[in-house]
Order: C-alpha cells, then sequence, then structure tokens
C-alpha cells in the first residue's frame, strides 16, 4: 500500500472541507414494483401484555405536509441499518480493522461487542472485569477533555455509527455513519387468518372442558395452540407507490470534531466507507416479507456525492475494494487492541444492583460500577421504606 493511497482523502478530513458524502440509491421489492412488503413495526408500548400478534406496534407512515395525500414509510431505520452494518466487521476479511472485543458470559456463551445493541455502553461490557473500567475511562477521558482516541482504540464502530453511555457518564456520540430506507406515497393494507386447531382436543377429552375459558388471546387454549384462533385487522405490508429511497451520510463534521489526529481521522473515515459501501445478501433481506433489490445496477452500486456548505455538490467515485485497501492502509497507521477476551463480572453486577436506583445513577456519573461498589455501601429497602445497610460484595459496610 502506497502513502498516496493513504492521502487519497485528506482533502475531505480538513477542516474546510465538504460537509458529508453523500450515498443514495433506489431499491424495489424483488417481486417488482406493485408488490407489498413489510415495514418494520414499532411497539406502542414495554407492556409484555402489548406484545400480543396485531396490537404490538404500528408501521411509522407520517403524512407530507405539502400534499395530504403523500406520505412517507420508514423501510428501515437509522438503529437497524447500522445494527446490520456493524457485524460485517466480525467477518474473517475485516475483523483485522477493528478490535475484536468478546465477554464470556455463562456456560460457555460469549457477546462480541460489534453485536452488542449499546456498543461501548453496552451492559454487556460495562460489567466485564477488564474491559468495564477500560471503556468507562475512555468515555471518561471524552467528558472531561474531549479526548476520543482511547474509545477509538477500543471500540472505534462506537465513534462510527454513536453511542450513548446513559447509564455512565453521559457521554453521547454522534452517528459518522447514518443511513435509513424510506418509502414514499404508500397503501397499507390489514390482514385477516383463521388458525384452525388439528384436533378437538376438549372434546375428545385429551383437554379438561373447564379449561376452555375466555375469548381470543384471553382464552388459554388458543394462547397454546389447542384451539382456533382468529387474526383480524393485523398489518397487512403495504404497497409503494412512489420511490424506495436508501438515503446515507458520512458526516464529515461529526468525523472532524473528534480529533485533530490525522491518523485517527483517515482510520475513522476507512471504517465508515467499508460499512456503507459492503454489500451482501443480508443488506437486502431485511425481514420476512420484505426482501429487496437494486432498482438498476447503477443503483447496486448506489451514487455518492460529496456535498458543500456553499451547496455545492460533486460525484465522487467510491467502490468496495477501494475502501477496503484504504481502511487497511490507515489501519496500520493507527494502534488499536486486538482481540480481547474478557469475562462478565456477576459479583460486580449484583452488588450493583442492590444499591438504590438514585444512589446508582449518581455513582455512575463519577466511578466505574467495579469502583463504586467498592467504595459505596449497599443499601436497600426496608418494607416500611426506611433505608438500611447491607454489606458490599467488598466486604464494606456502612
Amino acid at each position: 500500500m502506497t502513502e498516496l493511497l493513504i492521502n487519497t482523502f485528506d482533502e475531505l478530513l480538513e477542516d474546510d472541507g465538504p460537509a458529508a458524502i453523500v450515498f443514495r440509491r433506489k431499491l424495489l421489492p424483488v417481486e417488482g414494483k406493485d408488490a407489498w412488503i413489510f415495514p418494520p413495526t414499532f411497539a406502542k408500548s414495554q407492556s409484555a401484555e402489548e406484545e400480543e400478534e396485531g396490537t404490538g406496534g404500528d408501521y411509522q407512515i407520517d403524512l407530507l405536509p405539502d400534499d395530504p395525500r403523500r406520505n412517507v414509510c420508514i423501510i428501515d431505520s437509522v438503529g437497524s441499518q447500522a445494527n446490520r452494518m456493524e457485524p460485517v466487521f466480525k467477518e474473517e476479511r475485516y475483523a483485522a480493522l477493528v478490535p475484536q472485543l468478546v465477554v464470556t458470559m455463562k456456560d460457555g456463551d460469549s457477546v462480541n461487542i460489534l453485536d452488542a445493541g449499546h456498543r461501548a455502553a453496552d451492559a454487556a461490557f460495562r460489567f466485564s472485569t477488564e474491559l468495564g473500567p477500560k471503556l468507562w475511562d475512555a468515555f471518561e477521558s471524552i467528558k472531561k477533555t474531549r479526548d476520543y482516541s482511547k474509545l477509538a482504540r477500543l471500540a472505534p464502530t462506537s465513534l462510527i455509527f454513536g453511542v450513548w453511555d446513559s447509564r455512565g457518564t453521559g457521554v453521547k456520540i454522534q452517528r459518522i455513519v447514518r443511513s435509513v430506507i424510506r418509502a414514499y406515497n404508500v397503501t397499507e393494507a390489514k390482514r385477516y387468518a383463521t388458525y384452525q386447531a388439528p384436533y378437538d382436543y376438549t372434546a375428545n377429552g385429551l383437554i379438561s372442558a373447564d379449561l376452555d375459558k375466555g375469548t381470543g388471546k384471553n382464552n388459554p387454549l388458543s394462547q397454546e395452540g389447542f384451539k382456533f384462533s382468529l387474526a383480524t385487522g393485523t398489518h397487512g405490508g403495504v404497497q409503494v407507490g412512489g420511490d424506495i429511497n436508501q438515503e446515507a451520510i458520512i458526516n464529515l463534521v461529526a468525523l472532524r470534531t473528534l480529533t485533530e489526529d490525522t491518523h485517527l481521522k483517515r482510520y475513522l473515515f476507512g471504517l465508515s466507507l467499508v460499512a456503507l459501501s459492503y454489500r451482501d445478501q443480508q443488506c437486502f433481506n431485511l425481514r420476512e416479507g420484505c426482501l429487496l433489490r437494486a432498482a438498476t445496477r447503477v443503483d447496486y452500486e448506489g451514487e455518492w456525492r460529496k456535498v458543500g456548505f456553499d451547496s455545492s455538490e460533486e460525484p465522487i467515485s467510491i467502490n468496495h475494494e477501494d475502501a477496503l485497501s484504504y481502511a487497511a492502509a490507515a489501519k496500520a497507521h493507527f494502534a488499536s487492541e486486538a482481540k480481547v477476551q474478557d469475562e462478565f463480572d456477576k459479583a460486580t453486577a449484583d452488588s450493583w444492583l442492590k444499591i438504590e436506583k438514585k444512589r446508582r445513577k449518581t455513582i455512575a456519573k463519577i466511578k466505574h460500577p467495579a469502583k463504586g461498589v467498592a467504595d459505596e455501601p449497599v443499601t436497600t429497602k426496608k418494607k416500611d421504606g426506611q433505608r438500611k445497610s447491607a454489606v458490599s460484595e467488598s466486604g464494606d459496610s456502612e
């Protein structure tokens, strides 16, 4: 790899560079323009009782104010797109680009940080024996001195796709890569279905008739599939009258404000290019009933443009192989962790959860939980609401 390759995108990384790299492409259902597809549903409630089919959420369809006949529907959200891209860096071809942080749980189960929903702020890593304090220290460095280098060396994709240490230091980091898939002018349908049990369990004495109580989802036999069940007015998908667009950016401002270190900027930009230019079948297979394809051959790679604050726009040539070569070259000039295998710290987690919620929130802003339970008494609540002390895992008492 040549030095010229490493310098290829330096003009984009300077403070007087463009605002963003914008990526767009049109998509279609594999069945064709008029096919019905299934967007994601978004829950109305956190209650488990609201998770029954047909009551657990809605499609996000918003009317556009300029014309009540026009609307926009989320086909894949910003968060979902990020969660599809990030695990790419576990694959053999890409694994050397980022640290592979893995926490061992119980019975040999493990969690890779590239699969963790809250990234570097995820509970699996906050409560790991060695990585937890290191990650807390990295967030603390950002909070106190705006030094992002520690987090970049441990968990660079948390900078690429954004992270919020909401249960700890409170640090919130803006996404560098932001992608969403939207459909325009959709018509929503409803679905109706009937399940007929293959056997009459109560009539033939296999299930007691006195258990056949209630209607619909409130009947225990229906709940377990022992009798017929109706699904009426549930989600039936949408037909898209307009376009389905993937709209994405690499926010160069968000990237540049993280650091003045050219090597780090190149490294993060390289990872961003790799993530957004990656293509495989799972990029298009969004969920049951939502298998998409590029609208044209050109749309498979999409259109890349650099956009300035002065409204200037220029096409920019990006392909995945070049992005990968650039990222590898940039990585060679930025030292980071490689693979770290750690263990979940059950003792700290148990002790931490015994501390009252308000006290936990206070401590979490100034100490990692491991230090918090070592330094602080554990307090619980008596039935009468009074506080009492308990011995912490470290043996300290109030």
